[in-house]
């Protein structure tokens, strides 16, 4: 149950709109002026955008350096809770043959329809950084153009469930599963994280990579005037649910600060897992 002042629902509340403005347009335009990492720098008391900011680069860099250092490919990837923001598959697509996109809200799965089945582009400032961390000499319309070629659908997800995707997907099983700030906002209490983090990952093959990134400490955070609760987290949380889950956990990196509320959200650190399942 959603904390008093705050909701859970993302069907009737969520704006996408407001989401791609706030959080992958303003602050992007400072990740696309910085081409090195600059998370470790965070200072107490800072606030607004820049630990947006410092978030964003934070997990464009990591999930970088997993694909292009860390022999993380195979066949299928999914994506858990997508949003209407592709970010997460820019460095993954080319590691793969297939992606599939998967978000809760309809709204946010029809943004992501409308960017797949047209020539659009979106994020892009995101995607200029992926591709000069990559020396790519790809243009954003042909990094775009090779996401969209090997995206074969945007599902409906609810890792509330033991069956996340239901009867909607034809594929059962993935080598790589990639999800950004999603189980964390679909949980209240640590019962409920660890249930959602077991659903998912029974969507993975054995031997299957899980690319999670998120936040530490969150219990609310706002998309325009709706502030949504979800469950607070430490590191050791974290880990401890993907042990459990059956996980060898080969990279958890985060960053941890002390700063004042400010008006996006309360965390007070971020962090990226790679872990293999066993």
């Amino acid at each position: 149950m959603a904390r008093e002042g705050t909701t859970t629902d993302y069907n009737g509340v969520f704006d996408p709109e407001w989401y791609l403005d706030t959080y992958y347009g303003s602050v992007a335009d400072q990740v696309s002026g910085h081409v090195t990492n600059q998370a470790s720098s965070q200072s107490d008391g800072v606030v607004g955008n820049q630990l947006q900011f410092n978030l964003l680069q934070f997990n464009l860099e990591k999930y970088h350096d997993i694909f292009q250092y860390g022999d993380v490919k195979g066949r299928r990837l999914l994506d858990v809770g997508t949003g209407p923001s592709v970010h997460s598959v820019i460095s993954a697509c080319r590691h793969v043959d297939d992606v599939y996109l998967t978000d809760f809200a309809a709204q946010n799965r029809k943004v992501l329809n409308d960017w797949w089945k047209s020539d659009k582009t979106t994020i892009v400032k995101v995607t200029e950084y992926i591709l000069r961390k990559e020396n790519s000499s790809e243009t954003v319309a042909e990094r775009h153009k090779t996401i969209k070629e090997k995206v074969r659908h945007v599902l409906p997800i609810d890792v509330t469930l033991s069956d996340p995707l239901g009867s909607g997907c034809d594929v059962n099983q993935f080598d790589i599963i990639t999800s950004s700030l999603c189980l964390e906002a679909a949980a209240q209490t640590l019962d409920q994280y660890r249930s959602n983090a077991a659903n998912v990952s029974s969507l993975l093959k054995s031997g299957g990579h899980f690319i999670l990134n998120g936040v530490l400490e969150q219990t609310w955070y706002r998309i325009g005037e709706a502030k949504f609760s979800c469950v607070k987290l430490t590191r050791d949380d974290i880990k401890s649910t993907f042990v459990s889950c059956g996980f060898n956990i080969q990279l958890f990196d985060d960053v941890k600060f002390k700063s004042k509320e400010d008006e996006y959200s309360d965390f007070h650190g971020y962090f990226v897992m790679h872990a293999i399942k066993e």
